[in-house]
């Protein structure tokens, strides 16, 4: 069981790893495209303002998953230790 704590311990860092970067490239986001109007922006770099609003979002959605599956880890864990002790 303290294998499970132990990955549980490490996902849960890299949860809040992978929350901290997708606030970055929201930060990183909001500057180009208030630093880069529509009008003048061109091919690859309209295209890159976009992508990191993307990246953004999946990188935020693979967080909250992230969170999901610490929660039923957590709960699993929980629950064998509380089976272990009755025995």
């Amino acid at each position: 069981m303290e294998a499970i704590a132990e990955a549980l311990k490490k996902n849960i860092e890299a949860a809040a790893a992978v929350e901290d970067v997708a606030d970055e490239l929201g930060v990183v986001h909001a500057v180009l495209r208030t630093q880069i109007a529509e009008s003048t922006a061109h091919g690859d770099v309209k295209g890159a303002v976009q992508r990191t609003h993307r990246l953004e979002k999946k990188l935020n959605e693979t967080a909250e998953k992230m969170e999901e599956v610490n929660q039923a880890i957590e709960a699993q864990h929980a629950s064998l230790t509380h089976l272990s002790k009755a025995n």
